[in-house]
């Protein structure tokens, strides 16, 4: 079993990267960004609960997928700490313009320090992500280096995209089930999909298989985000950690939510009312059962965790062990309850 094994070896090697990467900026008079950055991170020992790091999920698919091509995770190392640094970025901006008031069980960086404070503090991610992406040149070529740079700047054009359609979804009346997947292919799959193309580049492979390795990490990342959605709903809370009725009283527009929305009149009542009860969740989540919501959710999640693994297959006929704890980590990722 190499996923738990690598994990446990490259886990602390990526959290001390990202903390000297933030510490080897000069904030000069301004040490606050810095405090606001340590604690989104994770890293403030100030209610800290143990899940505030976050996973780091996607710098270790990064590096899993370097050493899946027999090259040195390390060197990829300055390329998955960025990928991290964008990511976190990205939260900073959307607890902001999703209201979110807190994230991993204490208060998000705009609750404590407001609205200006907090993208000011995005802003500075966004920057030590390109600055991070940029020391690759250690390891790689200057043309790869800036390669990999425009990627991640291409990337995160996706990524905006994605959110810019998240955020037309309040407003609109009703969304095409095509939308919603173009908009998480943005908001989710684009950087997951970045991830491991980024370990390809590092790895000096064709842009053949650099395309193959997006193509793996972009299906994981649709099927990761259909899978939050079912569970949303229909998941375990004693599991998740989170109420089944707070993506429908939040009027989520999620992918069971659309279906629910083009096939049932009683759903669309429900929708439409000011307040919901806890009597209409549970009425409207048993509505979207008896339209085969759940059911066609569940396949869509099916279709593209298939597409994922058959990619990794095709990349990896003959797997070393950091491929096989790729496919470890996939299906960890597309069979979780939580």
């Amino acid at each position: 079993m190499p996923l738990k094994e690598l994990k446990t070896e490259w886990t602390p090697k990526i959290e001390a990267a990202l903390d000297n990467t933030i510490e080897a900026q000069d904030f000069e008079s301004s040490e606050g960004v810095r405090e606001m950055l340590r604690y989104h991170m994770g890293w403030a020992s100030e209610s800290s609960p143990s899940g505030a790091k976050g996973k780091r999920i996607r710098p270790l698919i990064t590096l899993f997928m370097t050493g899946a091509f027999g090259q040195d995770p390390s060197d990829a190392l300055p390329g998955a700490v960025s990928i991290e640094l964008l990511h976190n970025f990205t939260l900073i901006h959307d607890d902001i313009e999703d209201h979110s008031p807190q994230r991993h069980g204490r208060p998000t960086i705009w609750k404590k320090w407001g609205v200006a404070q907090a993208i000011n503090t995005g802003d500075a991610l966004f920057s030590i992500a390109e600055l991070s992406m940029l020391n690759l040149v250690d390891t790689l070529s200057p043309r790869a280096t800036l390669d990999a740079a425009r990627e991640l700047n291409r990337t995160c054009l996706k990524l905006i995209r994605g959110q810019y359609l998240d955020l037309s979804f309040e407003s609109a009346e009703s969304v095409e089930t095509a939308t919603y997947l173009n908009m998480i292919a943005g908001k989710t799959a684009a950087l997951i999909g970045f991830a491991c193309q980024l370990g390809a580049m590092v790895a000096g492979q064709s842009d053949l298989m650099q395309s193959q390795a997006a193509d793996y990490g972009r299906n994981l990342g649709l099927a990761f985000q259909i899978i939050d959605d079912d569970l949303g709903i229909w998941g375990d809370p004693a599991i998740t950690g989170k109420s089944t009725a707070s993506d429908i009283l939040a009027r989520k527009k999620s992918l069971p939510v659309l279906y629910g929305l083009a096939s049932s009149v009683k759903f669309r009542q429900h929708w439409q009312k000011e307040t919901l009860t806890t009597e209409d969740v549970s009425e409207m989540s048993e509505l979207l059962v008896e339209i085969g919501a759940q059911a066609r959710v569940r396949q869509a999640s099916a279709r593209f965790t298939k597409k994922a693994n058959q990619a990794l297959e095709q990349i990896f006929p003959q797997p070393n062990h950091y491929a096989q704890a790729l496919f470890e980590l996939t299906k960890v990722l597309l069979t979780r309850r939580a």
